[in-house]
C-alpha cells in the first residue's frame, strides 16, 4: 500500500512539474519574461542543475534586465545553447565586468554557430568593452552637488553658467526623420562661436569669428576632432585652449561620449581628443559637460538608467586637480564607475539669479512674422526689449514645434491601429493615442494663451519705457 501511495506521489509530482514546465515555455515564448521567471525560478528550487531550467531563467533575468543574476545562471547552463555566451557577455557589460565581456563576445564571434544578426552587435560591443576595460582602471572621483532627472527636451535650463563665462543654446532640428540637438558656444567677449550643424546624415562642429555685424564664414574646428560619425555639445574653457564635446566616434562606449582637447599654438590647430573616461562616461549616452570655473561647478547629460525619454543632470564640484578612486574592491569601484557611490558635496554652491546669464537660445529665424500691435511686428526673435517676452517666446516656439511632432505621431498611431490585429498591441495603442489626444488638445489650448501674455509684456515693456 505504502509503495502504491509512493508511485502515485511521484506520478502526480512530475505532471504537475511537466505542467510548470510547459507553462513556463509557453510564457518564455511569448516573451512573457517576467511570469516565465516565476516558474523557472520554482523548478529551480527543485532540481537546482537543471541546464534548460538555468538557460531559461538567466534569459528571463537577461530581459529584466537583472543582469548579475543572469551571470549566475547562464554560467550553471553549461556551454551546449548557441546563443548562451552573446548573453552571457552582454550581462557582463551591461554590470561593467568588461574582461569578461571581452571574453564571452569573442568566443560567440569565434564559434561556428555565430548569429549573423546579432554580430554587429557583438563586433560594437566587443570594442566598447575593450576602451572600458582601460577606462575602468583610473574611475575619477567627484563630488556631486546634486542631480536631476527631466524630460529630455527640458534640461538645458538646469544649465545656470556665469555670465563672464559666456553664453550657450541650442536648438532641434531633423534629420532623416530623428529630431537632434544642435548646440552653440559663444564666448564671454561674442567674438568667437563654436557650434554644431548639419553635414549630410552626421553632425560636426565649426567655428566663426564675429565681424563687425556679422559672422564670418563657418570652417570645421578640427580634422583632429570632426569624424565620420557624429560631433556636437562644444564647451569651450575660459582659458580659450580647452575644449569639451561629445562624440559617437570610435573612442566612445556608449553612444555620445565627452571628450576633452587643447588648442596647440605650435601647429595652429587641436591635440587628439582624450576620452574623460568614468564616471563621466557610460555605456549608455553622456554629453554636455560645461565648466564653470567662476562658481567652481560643472554639469553633465546621461540617460545612464533613465526611461527613453528622459535623462539625469548631474552638478558637481569642479576640481582643476583630479582625483582618481583607490580600491582594490572591484565591485565597489563599478558603483563609483557607474555613479551609483559618488562623494557629496559638503555644503551646496549658492548662487543668485543674478550672477547668471540666462541659458535660453533666441532662435534666429528672418522669417518670422509675430505681430506686437497695430503698428509692430517682428520678424527676428531678437527684436523683443522684454528679457521675460523673449524668453516666453521661445518657450512658444518650442510648443509649436512639439505640438507638431506629437500631431504627427498621433497620425502614426492612428495608422498603427486601423492596420494591427494582435489585441494587447491595440490597447497599448489605444491608451497612447487617449494620452497624446490630451497632451495635444492641452497645447492648442496653452498656445494662444502664450501669444497673449507674450504680447502683453512687450507691450507692457514698450509703454514702460516710452519706445514707440
Amino acid at each position: 500500500m505504502r509503495i502504491r501511495f509512493l508511485f502515485l506521489s511521484l506520478f502526480i509530482y512530475f505532471i504537475a512539474f511537466a505542467q510548470s514546465s510547459s507553462e513556463a515555455e509557453a510564457l518564455f515564448n511569448s516573451k512573457k519574461y517576467v511570469e516565465a521567471g516565476h516558474i523557472y525560478f520554482a523548478l529551480l528550487v527543485k532540481k537546482p542543475n537543471d541546464a534548460l531550467n538555468n538557460y531559461r531563467y538567466a534569459r528571463c533575468c537577461y530581459e529584466v534586465q537583472d543582469y548579475e543574476t543572469a551571470i549566475k545562471h547562464f554560467l550553471k547552463s553549461g556551454t551546449k545553447y548557441p546563443l548562451r555566451d552573446y548573453y552571457l557577455a552582454d550581462s557582463y557589460f551591461y554590470s561593467y565586468k568588461f574582461t569578461e565581456a571581452i571574453e564571452f563576445f569573442q568566443s560567440y564571434a569565434a564559434s561556428s554557430t555565430v548569429n549573423q544578426v546579432f554580430l554587429k552587435d557583438v563586433n560594437d560591443k566587443l570594442q566598447r568593452s575593450q576602451i572600458a576595460s582601460r577606462l575602468i582602471n583610473r574611475v575619477e572621483e567627484i563630488e556631486i552637488i546634486d542631480s536631476t532627472s527631466v524630460n529630455k527636451n527640458d534640461f538645458f535650463p538646469l544649465y545656470k553658467l556665469s555670465k563672464d563665462e559666456g553664453s550657450i543654446s541650442f536648438k532641434k532640428t531633423n534629420i532623416n526623420n530623428r529630431y537632434v540637438d544642435l548646440f552653440s558656444f559663444v564666448t564671454q567677449r561674442g567674438d568667437r562661436k563654436i557650434y554644431a550643424d548639419i553635414v549630410g546624415n552626421n553632425i560636426d562642429i565649426f567655428t566663426a569669428d564675429k565681424l563687425l555685424e556679422d559672422w564670418s564664414h563657418a570652417e570645421p574646428i578640427s580634422k583632429n576632432i570632426n569624424s565620420k560619425a557624429d560631433e556636437n555639445y562644444p564647451f569651450l574653457m575660459l582659458d580659450g585652449v580647452t575644449l569639451y564635446f561629445a562624440s559617437t566616434n570610435h573612442n566612445s562606449i556608449g553612444g555620445y561620449d565627452i571628450f576633452m582637447t587643447r588648442f596647440n599654438p605650435n601647429t595652429n590647430d587641436y591635440l587628439l581628443p582624450d576620452n574623460v573616461g568614468m564616471p563621466f562616461n557610460s555605456i549608455y549616452n553622456d554629453y554636455l559637460m560645461v565648466i564653470d570655473e567662476i562658481q567652481g561647478i560643472g554639469w553633465f547629460v546621461s540617460d545612464r538608467y533613465q526611461p527613453t525619454d528622459k535623462v539625469i543632470v548631474y552638478r558637481f564640484k569642479y576640481n582643476e586637480n583630479k582625483k582618481y578612486i583607490n580600491t582594490d574592491d572591484t565591485e565597489l569601484l563599478i558603483e563609483y564607475a557607474q555613479l551609483k557611490k559618488f562623494k557629496k558635496v559638503k555644503q551646496k554652491i549658492v548662487y543668485t539669479e543674478e550672477d547668471f546669464k540666462s541659458p535660453v537660445e533666441t532662435i534666429k529665424n528672418q522669417s518670422i512674422s509675430f505681430q506686437i500691435n497695430d503698428t509692430i511686428t517682428y520678424t527676428n526673435s531678437n527684436q523683443f526689449r522684454s528679457y521675460t517676452a523673449q524668453n516666453l517666446w521661445n518657450e512658444w516656439f518650442k510648443m509649436n514645434e512639439n505640438l507638431t511632432e506629437k500631431e504627427s505621431l498621433l497620425e502614426s498611431l492612428r495608422y498603427s491601429y486601423t492596420v494591427s490585429e494582435d489585441p494587447e498591441e491595440l490597447k497599448e495603442i489605444e491608451e497612447e493615442i487617449i494620452n497624446l489626444e490630451k497632451n495635444v488638445l492641452k497645447l492648442k489650448v496653452t498656445i494662444p494663451e502664450k501669444v497673449k501674455e507674450i504680447r502683453n509684456l512687450e507691450i507692457n515693456y514698450l509703454k514702460q519705457h516710452d519706445i514707440q
